[in-house]
């Protein structure tokens, strides 16, 4: 008898593509939750629940539309809902999703950087060097290996962050410079700053509707398209405060580390988690960075259509394309992790807010009501 395959209810894994599109390079160091929450002291215990319910919005809306105009690429998503301005604003957030892959492989690649520099001791620009190699080699060779072993990546960066962040709360409460850093209210900037740096992380990181449409068709009802935006709110919003609680646990001096969450695996002081965090970290960059230049590359072949000169045939333009993503990539790296989530993902929160989360939570909405009525 054949042994029938367990299949998760579409909506939790929908909400896993959210989770594992958000647990990419900036979280897995921890570098992005010290930038736009841990460094503003105790309001990170909760702030982030406040960018994951913006995100939760959009996503639902997103879904929504999705299922509802039978559209599931996010191309022709954007093509409908900023109809009838849909002349320009579809390639602007095509720059967008371009720009958001450029950073997050530059990021893969600064991470991964930092870490052979503090492991190893090897010179930083070197380091970019070889990881850039690295994943040009992968790319070009590997790259189905690589997204093979994605998966299960993500479960190891996951399950290696979950021990890390158990051991640092309880180290925090142990010490308690956690107990005094909230019960003395410690923060290090206003409301008004915390708000809006929430608000522009829920802002970044909705570009990452992108992926998740692709993969809404299983969502066949509006109640399903709801399930998934809850069920992704609770999950990155649960482990997103976690996180901020275990470097909040080191507060303030986890906020001048490049590498907060590998910072902690030293400071708690066990030699198997440090080696094994420092593994699974380095490997899990390198399967982020691959990922996002492959999905580069698969974006630009399709329009490069035409063979000229020594550009002829499918594999040298895939090789070009890669070189070019992987030289800017590498260029971004070089500003530095920190420089990258701080002002990089700062700008790209900016530009999704208006290209992104307005027509998602505004202009959605409204061809939503629309089109249930035309269906009624």
């Amino acid at each position: 008898m054949a042994k029938k395959k367990i299949a998760l209810p579409a909506a939790i894994g929908v909400a896993a593509v959210w989770f594992g599109s958000h647990a990419g390079a900036g979280f897995a160091t921890g570098r992005q939750e010290v930038e736009f929450f841990v460094q503003f002291g105790w309001h990170s215990l909760w702030i982030g629940m406040f960018s994951m319910l913006i995100m939760g919005f959009a996503m639902y809306n997103g879904l929504e539309f999705a299922r509802i105009h039978n559209v599931h690429d996010y191309k022709n998503l954007f093509k409908q809902l900023y109809a009838p301005y849909n002349k320009m604003l579809p390639t602007l957030w095509d720059v967008l999703y371009l720009y958001a892959t450029l950073l997050g492989s530059g990021v893969a690649i600064a991470g991964a950087s930092d870490l052979i520099y503090q492991s190893l001791h090897i010179p930083y620009g070197i380091a970019v060097f070889i990881i850039g190699s690295l994943l040009l080699l992968f790319t070009i060779f590997g790259a189905g290996l690589v997204r093979s072993a994605s998966t299960a990546m993500s479960v190891f960066i996951i399950s290696a962050l979950l021990i890390v962040t158990i051991l640092g709360i309880s180290f925090g409460l142990g010490s308690a410079n956690l107990v005094k850093v909230v019960s003395e209210k410690t923060t290090t900037a206003g409301f008004g700053k915390i708000f809006w740096m929430a608000l522009l992380y829920g802002s970044f990181q909705s570009v990452i509707i992108a992926p998740i449409v692709s993969v809404s068709e299983t969502l066949k009802t509006r109640e399903d398209c709801l399930k998934a935006a809850l069920y992704g709110f609770f999950i990155n919003g649960t482990m997103l405060i976690l996180v901020c609680i275990m470097l909040l646990s080191f507060f303030p001096e986890v906020i001048k580390e490049n590498l907060p969450v590998y910072f902690v695996t030293k400071e708690l002081d066990y030699k198997w988690l440090y080696a094994f965090y420092s593994l699974i970290l380095f490997f899990a960059l390198i399967s982020t960075g691959v990922g996002l230049i492959f999905g580069a590359v698969k974006r630009f072949e399709v329009v490069w259509t035409k063979d000229s000169g020594i550009f002829k045939g499918l594999r040298r333009k895939r090789i070009f394309i890669c070189l070019v993503c992987l030289v800017v990539s590498a260029g971004i790296s070089l500003f530095g992790l920190t420089a990258i989530v701080a002002l990089g993902y700062g700008s790209l929160g900016y530009a999704a807010l208006f290209l992104n989360i307005i027509p998602l939570l505004i202009i959605a909405p409204i061809k939503i009501r629309k089109a249930r009525k035309e269906k009624d």
